[in-house]
Order: structure tokens, then sequence, then C-alpha cells
């Protein structure tokens, strides 16, 4: 159908002069810009939640706190991720360790200086039950106390504190060892000075897995495990059937410094570690430092530190 070219001039004269037509403009005007706001807010909102997300998973978070850890095998977490029961012993030099007993060294004998090769040999196996029972024996780690092992011991020279420090306990309450049990490593040595005594020493690192008796699960279904490494360092002669401490050094490593002295050890969970590590004053004993068979301790019994790994 044609339109008359006056009729059109007509029709727009008359939608410019109805009073209605300024408000509906502004309506759609207000519209638009409603809708244009609107659309740009959910854009800052999706760019933001995506900004917040790529910075959860690239290191803006607690390094302790595992990210999409159900998506990747255990043995490429980050050294900084909690251990857990299907890998105790991850990232840790004690993987490959003996376990329990059988990592406390016993070296062969030459009998010297007129004592006999069976004089000698009960004074070795003295130190390792010692070691055993004060440091690998379930019943010990989980707080009893190794009371026929101590009575090898001469009391006199050995005070109460080093007496207390010889036994690793923990509260059955809190944790408890993993099935994967203790591993152990060491160097036992002997030597006969002029006086014609027997010395022994020892030098040995006891690495407990340990499981939380309630929470601490890494994901779910799967528990955290947290390591604690004890080290000792001792020399021991023997005199009226008793073994004489002589030089002593511990250190214990992982476990809560801060703790009451209340006999046991008290391990720290991946999180504890690092806050523990930012509280720390001067630096930390490093994976590499703590298995330093070189290494020797400050003397003194207990000396607690916060290490990067164990």
């Amino acid at each position: 159908m044609s339109v008359e070219p006056t009729d059109y001039v007509a029709r727009l004269r008359a939608q410019a002069n109805d009073p209605g037509r300024e408000e509906a403009l502004r309506r759609d005007r207000r519209v638009r810009r409603l809708k244009i706001a609107l659309a740009a807010g959910a854009g800052v909102l999706l760019l933001g939640g995506f900004g917040y997300w790529l910075t959860d998973v690239t290191g803006e978070r607690p390094p302790y706190e595992p990210y999409g850890a159900q998506t990747l095998h255990e043995e490429i977490w980050p050294l900084e991720w909690p251990y857990t029961q299907d890998m105790p012993f991850r990232n840790s030099p004690a993987s490959g360790w003996s376990e329990g007993a059988d990592g406390i060294y016993v070296p062969p004998l030459m009998p010297s200086g007129g004592l006999t090769e069976k004089d000698m040999a009960a004074v070795l196996e003295d130190v390792k039950t010692l070691l055993v029972e004060t440091n690998v024996s379930e019943d010990t780690l989980a707080g009893a106390e190794p009371t026929a092992a101590l009575a090898l011991l001469d009391p006199r020279g050995v005070d109460e504190a080093v007496r207390k420090d010889l036994v690793t306990r923990f509260d059955p309450e809190e944790v408890y060892l993993d099935e994967s049990g203790v591993r152990t490593q060491g160097t036992m040595t002997y030597d006969v000075p002029a006086a014609g005594e027997l010395v022994v020493h020892v030098d040995s690192v006891f690495v407990y897995p340990l499981v939380w008796a309630e929470g601490h699960e890494v994901i779910p279904g799967v528990p955290e495990v947290a390591r604690v490494a004890v080290r000792r360092q001792m020399t021991f002669t023997s005199k009226g059937g008793k073994l004489v401490l002589g030089a002593y050094a511990s250190e214990v490593a992982n476990h809560d410094c801060s703790a009451p002295k209340d006999g046991y050890l008290h391990p720290l969970s991946a999180e504890g570690r690092w806050k523990a590590g930012r509280a720390a004053k001067g630096p930390r004993v490093t994976l590499a430092d703590l298995y330093d068979e070189k290494r020797v301790l400050p003397s003194g019994p207990g000396h607690c530190v916060t290490p990067t790994g164990t």
C-alpha cells in the first residue's frame, strides 16, 4: 500500500507534537542504561571471580593447603603439602631406611685392650637394647615408661632432664604410630683407650610417621601424617655392669617447641609447621641439614627445631 507524502509528513508532525513522546524516550534511555550497567557489573564480577580463582591456584594461599589433590598423584605433590597415610614417607630420605631395631647397627667386634669379645658384645647389646626400648618400642611410643631399659644406666651422672629426654613418647590420645612403622638409621662405633675401658659412640636418627587420633584429613578418607625426627648422639662406657652416659646431645624436629613439657612429643601438622616456621627466629633447619650425617649437635638434651620438612 502506498502512502501519500503529505500523509507521511503529517504523521511525523503528529508524533513530534505528542506530549508523551519525550517521556517514552526518557524511559527507553533509562532501560538501555540499566541493561548496560548490569552487563558491565556481571562482567566485573565474572572477571573478579576468575581473578580470585587464578590467584587461589597460583600461590596466593597458604602453601600447606592442597588444591586439586584428588586429581594429582601424591608423588608429585609439592613439598609443603601434608603427608598422608597413602605415602607416609613422601619426600623423606627415611623412606629407604630400615624399620625399627633393624636400623640400629652393631659393629663387628675386635678384642682389644684385654677385653674379651664376650665382654664387648654384652656392652654393645646393652646399648642397642637401651636405644630400642627408649625409641622404637611400641609400648614406649604409646606412653609407657621403659623402666627395665633405663635400669641399664648407671644413675650417677644422669640428671633428671637427660633421663627424661632419652625416651621418645607420644600422647596416645593425640596421635598414634602409623602402621608403616619407625624408620631408623645411624652409626655405632667403639674404641678402647689406653685405660682399657670400652667407649661406645652412637649417632642415631629415628623418624616417626604419626596419625592424629581425631581429625586432620587431607582429603575425605585420607588422614594426614605428621613426621617427627629425633636424633641422638651419645657416648657410653661400662662400669660394674652398668652403662655410664658421657657426652650427650639430642635434637627433635617437627615437635611443637611451645608445648608443655609433659614427657610427650607433640607433632606439628603441615599447617602447624608452616606457622611455626613463620614465627621462628633465625634460619630454619633444612631437610639436608636435618639428615646430614656429619653434623654435630649442640651439647645437651632436647634441642627443638622447626624443619623445612622431615
